[in-house]
């Protein structure tokens, strides 16, 4: 149940994120999304093992390549997110401008990365959010 929880998080996130919010709210939200992500490769982990192990069709080549896509485009993201930040940072004073203009062009290469990941795993997501409805 937990990784529901985190992947639901994880969605209503990054929804915020694309909302018109106040620059304060928007790096809170972007601080709690980059922990969420984290738990989320954490829960994940058995995917990474799994890489180099068994054959790859062109839907499992597929599905990797767009993961590490998106797996880019977020670091990308955060990481000119946080030498970007105006406000929640700002007292770390590592501002770089010169990166930030990566940051909405990234957030949107992330958003399409994101669906193309959620198409290849829906039936896996309903799968577990099925058994995890119904065995409580």
């Amino acid at each position: 149940m937990k990784r529901i929880a985190v992947d639901i998080s994880m969605f209503v996130a990054i929804i915020l994120e694309f909302v018109s919010l106040p620059i304060l709210a928007h790096e809170i939200i972007g601080i709690a999304l980059f922990f969420l992500i984290i738990l989320h490769l954490y829960y994940n982990k058995r995917y990474f093992k799994a890489i180099t192990k068994g054959k790859y069709d062109l839907r499992r080549t597929v599905g990797l390549i767009i993961n590490i896509g998106l797996l880019i485009s977020l670091l990308i993201t955060i990481i000119s997110g946080i030498f970007s930040s105006q406000k929640s940072l700002k007292d770390l004073k590592i501002g770089n401008y010169k990166i930030s203009h990566l940051h909405k062009p990234f957030a949107i290469i992330s958003l399409i990365f994101l669906v193309l990941h959620l198409v290849f795993t829906h039936k896996k997501f309903l799968r577990i959010l099925k058994k995890n409805l119904i065995s409580k």
